[in-house]
């Protein structure tokens, strides 16, 4: 029996050629590695930190030298100080004069005539009374949904009202945002483009423009195209909407601005 083994043994030896057993192993560790790739097990130990997207709140007017904070804070309104009452000087009381008494005159009064209500009045009266009851009920939604979105706000972590509005570098002592950012995310705003019209995601445009101290835009180039005609003319009316800021820029100047297209959708 041990020959008839040893003799199936050397036969399949013969068969499998040193080239088709590399062949096999190949093969099996291919299989192996593949689907551990595609997984993404890689990939998870290796995660990019996430840079994070600042959308300007466009209340906060830009300013040169920016204090330190967020550039999408609500500015918080001043507190008005309370003005304390001058102390009243004392009066000094005056003695009374001695008054003559004098009989009074007594008059006979005309008959009072009997005023019937007049009813225009009184519709006007319950018209007025029902706009004040319906702009009452207006102000408790208001409240309402004012309160609905600061809860929402809190649970979602967003120190926007509390944290001062600023650069997340910022150095200098300014109440607002660069005037960079500002007007980078003017423009960006007016930015729209159907989805549909997006073959890839790996689209980036830059564009260079000039802007007066008034706000006012003046000369504006293309740099550099994506190569994608939907979103360059999209970055083109981008740029022709954003004609006037709406706030005076510290300088003038002349600013770049580069659209990626990941960048934008996150906003």
């Amino acid at each position: 029996m041990s020959e008839y083994y040893r003799h199936r043994r050397h036969q399949l030896h013969q068969l499998l050629e040193p080239g088709l057993r590399r062949m096999l192993l190949f093969s099996f560790v291919l299989h192996l590695i593949v689907p551990i790739i595609l997984s993404g097990v890689l990939n998870a130990t290796h995660k990019t930190p996430k840079v994070p997207v600042y959308r300007v709140n466009l209340v906060n007017k830009p300013v040169k030298d920016p204090r330190a904070g967020r550039p999408d804070a609500v500015p918080t309104k001043k507190k008005k100080k309370k003005v304390t009452p001058k102390p009243v000087a004392k009066m000094i009381p005056v003695k009374p004069t001695k008054t003559v008494k004098t009989k009074p005159v007594v008059k006979k009064s005309p008959p009072v005539k009997t005023v019937k209500p007049d009813k225009t009045a009184q519709k006007s009266l319950a018209k007025r009374l029902a706009e004040m009851q319906a702009e009452a009920e207006r102000k408790a939604k208001l409240d309402k949904l004012k309160a609905a979105l600061a809860a929402q706000q809190a649970d979602l972590g967003r120190p926007d009202v509390q944290a001062p509005v600023g650069e997340p570098d910022g150095t200098g002592k300014g109440i607002g945002v660069s005037d960079v950012r500002y007007v980078e995310n003017f423009i960006k705003e007016q930015w729209r483009l159907s989805e549909y019209q997006l073959p890839r995601l790996d689209l980036e445009a830059e564009v260079k423009v000039y802007y007066s101290k008034e706000g006012k835009q003046g000369h504006w180039a293309m740099v550099k195209k994506s190569g994608n005609p939907f979103f360059d003319n999209s970055v083109k009316t981008a740029i022709i909407k954003s004609r006037e800021l709406g706030y005076e820029l510290p300088d003038a100047g002349e600013f770049e601005i580069i659209f990626n297209l990941k960048d934008l959708q996150q906003r």
